[in-house]
């Protein structure tokens, strides 16, 4: 496991503590957000979008079905890698999380804080 996969793993044992069986769920997610090319905040979103979406369930599936995986990825498949694809472009595009989280370059702000601070309730 790399520095950033660990640093994920930290982050998300930190935020749920697990039972030993959902300890597992939380690392292969750990390690998929390793996988990536990911800098440390970036894995931190990461962790963070995958708290707030599913609270980091691998077999969520949302939006009547669009929606699926722990970030809750449409149209894509659901890996650390779609969604750190997705939380680039829509920095690219709006400046934030607007698209990601909406679909759209402007989003409600309590929607985007909740996004990225999992001790915020969920909009």
């Amino acid at each position: 496991m790399n520095t950033v996969a660990l640093h994920a793993l930290g982050m998300l044992l930190q935020w749920i503590h697990p039972s030993p069986a959902r300890a597992i769920e939380l690392e292969d997610i750990a390690v998929d957000i390793g996988s990536t090319d990911a800098s440390m905040v970036e894995a931190e979103e990461l962790v963070a979008i995958c708290l707030h979406e599913t609270h980091c369930r691998l077999d969520v599936v949302g939006d009547g079905g669009r929606s699926v995986g722990p970030w809750q990825v449409r149209n894509g498949p659901p890996t650390a890698k779609e969604a750190l694809r997705r939380v680039r472009q829509s920095l690219a595009a709006a400046g934030d999380l607007s698209y990601y989280a909406c679909g759209k370059k402007q989003c409600d702000p309590r929607i985007l804080e909740s996004l990225l601070d999992p001790t915020l309730p969920r909009r």
